[in-house]
């Protein structure tokens, strides 16, 4: 098992209210992680590496989230003009830029207590 599957898009009982459904998310996200800290408490995982290993997870979730954004440099609609596309262009590189700080600020060997990546709460065993 890959954990990895195809996305037939967003689950009907999400909201169709873009911050509602970022808060839905956030809330299962919460949820998953504090399983996972369950199941490998379980197992024996001591609590730092389980915090590391999560924290590797949410910080690899939000780098993919950054490879896609890259993807857009270059997309902006010809028809709109060279400065509409030179300012999607800028965007791109913000938000690209914004979400490589997340990861650094969100990888393993976060402090406690610090906030997660999206500023999630950041949730700890120990």
């Amino acid at each position: 098992m890959t954990g990895h599957h195809e996305s037939t898009g967003p689950d009907p009982a999400l909201s169709s209210d873009s911050v509602r459904r970022v808060t839905q998310y956030q809330t299962a996200c919460v949820n998953a992680r504090l399983k996972v800290f369950a199941l490998l408490e379980a197992h024996g995982v001591p609590a730092s590496e389980a915090d590391d290993l999560v924290a590797a997870l949410e910080a690899g979730a939000v780098a993919g989230a950054q490879c896609q954004v890259v993807e857009l440099g270059g997309m902006a609609p010809a028809s709109r003009g060279a400065l509409f596309s030179d300012g999607w262009d800028d965007g791109v590189t913000a938000v690209s830029e914004a979400l490589v700080g997340i990861v650094d600020r969100s990888g393993p060997g976060v402090v406690a207590g610090r906030p997660g990546p999206l500023n999630w709460p950041y949730i700890s065993r120990t």
